[in-house]
């Protein structure tokens, strides 16, 4: 039955980009401005509010002007229409995505088409990794022109509106995820591709047209099924011997199937103590986030003094009184907690943290590797280095944000827009502001942008200079 329905369903998925109905635009926009209104804490204050509701007005001009006489408007349209009310939150967290059956979401996961992307220091798209067509092998570094036709730059940009990781409007990081990792954002959109034509030149300046093939990978659920621990955390010296180099790929509760993050992060220092080591790099490039516990459990290595998560925690929902509200409540709504359960996650998360025992805490120089991709709870971590003074950052701007991140755990209810349930919005509940706020998203003390001339060579100049400045050297 599965397979009869398969062979019924590709074709359809297989016919192009997807559209939505013109005349379902507007009530969409209304829904989308509704949810954020009541559930995200941006609009729970005031000025907050007013902000929105002005987003919404330019959401309401542009969806009469473009949708028109038209029968009906792309996805990527649609959710670039939106974006608006988006951006003036703020808030990477907050996004708007096709939304598809289990059957369907899966066959798009699982269809994988070998190409990622980085944008260089002088703003072309090009190869991240070697790339085998069906005609020729192209080596990193090659540039990208054109995806099915179309301008890579535009056509990575209309992907990345309202797709996550753009705090405080740094949209740039936004569209970095999307040149990474184009597969299955490309698929969201223009349905289930078999293979992909693409534009390629050379160094010769020689352009050809390349097709490759979409290869089956199968979908593995980290949330639900053990990984090795190496896919999450690795620890190694530097050449020389006197650099340690933590990398840390995300913060979240993995279960491994051969360690601990707790006793890992504790066995690094335990190392770095035998040895005798007085640098440290941690690298945290491309790490989206995650726990609470696990930032805290390893900042209490590198802290002489107490520290919280979070020095101020906002649920949702509006900060002003409602009518017929009691004192007591409207205080408790104003402190940005009403009910038991918002108090004490408010709590939790402002908590004081002792550092562990003078003896094990690590007194050595720290640098922290960050780029576009670094997000969420990872921001929260370079803050808490950067904004003690206790180590340096390098690399490129986050997308995170250094002032409020709109993070921690939703409610686990899926939201959906559109009258066939076409898209899903994700609303983060809850507002962290870090010790160390501060405007614009975290931003390296040391930048250091791609150049091709070292993805070619095989170097990673960011962890070059890492390595130049926790010695002491730059």
């Amino acid at each position: 039955m599965r397979l009869l329905f398969l062979l019924v369903f590709l074709p359809v998925l297989l016919s192009g980009q997807r559209n939505f109905p013109a005349d379902s635009v507007a009530g969409a926009a209304e829904e989308i401005f509704a949810i954020i209104k009541d559930r995200h804490p941006f609009a729970a204050s005031m000025d907050g509010l007013k902000a929105l509701e002005a987003a919404r007005t330019q959401v309401q001009k542009e969806v009469m002007e473009a949708v028109g006489e038209r029968d009906s408007i792309t996805y990527p349209e649609f959710i670039k229409m939106m974006a608006p009310m988006q951006e003036v939150t703020g808030c990477g967290h907050l996004i708007l995505e096709p939304h598809f059956d289990s059957l369907e979401s899966r066959s798009i996961r699982e269809n994988f088409l070998p190409l990622q992307m980085m944008l260089a220091d002088d703003g072309r798209h090009v190869l991240m990794t070697g790339l085998r067509t069906t005609r020729d092998t192209f080596l990193p570094g090659t540039e990208v022109l054109a995806i099915e036709g179309e301008p890579v730059g535009p056509l990575m940009q209309s992907l990345s509106y309202f797709s996550g990781l753009n705090d405080q409007g740094n949209n740039r990081a936004g569209v970095m995820k999307i040149i990474r990792f184009p597969s299955t954002y490309y698929q969201w959109h223009y349905g289930l591709k078999k293979q992909l034509s693409l534009t390629l030149k050379n160094d010769a300046g020689e352009v050809s047209e390349e097709v490759i093939l979409a290869k089956h990978k199968p979908f593995v659920d980290p949330k639900k099924v053990k990984t090795d621990i190496s896919k999450t955390l690795t620890f190694r010296f530097s050449e020389d011997g006197q650099t340690g180099i933590l990398d840390i790929n995300k913060f979240s509760t993995y279960k491994f199937t051969n360690g601990n993050y707790f006793k890992f992060i504790r066995t690094v220092f335990d190392t770095l103590r035998q040895t005798n080591t007085q640098q440290l790099i941690i690298d945290i490039r491309d790490n989206g986030g995650g726990s609470s516990g696990r930032i805290s459990a390893l900042y209490r290595y590198l802290s002489d003094r107490e520290f919280k998560f979070s020095s101020a925690t906002i649920s949702t929902g509006p900060a002003r009184a409602l009518p017929g509200e009691r004192g007591k409540v409207a205080r408790r709504r104003a402190a940005g907690a009403v009910t038991k359960k918002e108090r004490r996650v408010q709590k939790a998360l402002t908590r004081k943290i002792k550092p562990v025992k003078e003896e094990l805490q690590f007194s050595g120089r720290v640098v922290v590797l960050v780029n576009e991709l670094s997000f969420s709870a990872s921001g929260i971590f370079a803050r808490y280095v950067q904004g003690s003074g206790r180590g340096k950052l390098v690399g490129m701007p986050a997308g995170a944000s250094a002032g409020i991140t709109y993070g921690a755990k939703d409610d686990g209810k899926k939201i959906y827009v559109g009258p066939d349930d076409n898209f899903e919005i994700k609303v983060n509940t809850i507002g962290l502001v870090p010790e160390f706020p501060e405007p614009g998203n975290v931003t390296p003390d040391i930048a250091v942008p791609l150049t091709v001339s070292a993805l070619r060579a095989g170097r990673d100049e960011q962890l070059e200079r890492a390595l130049e400045i926790v010695s002491g050297k730059k």
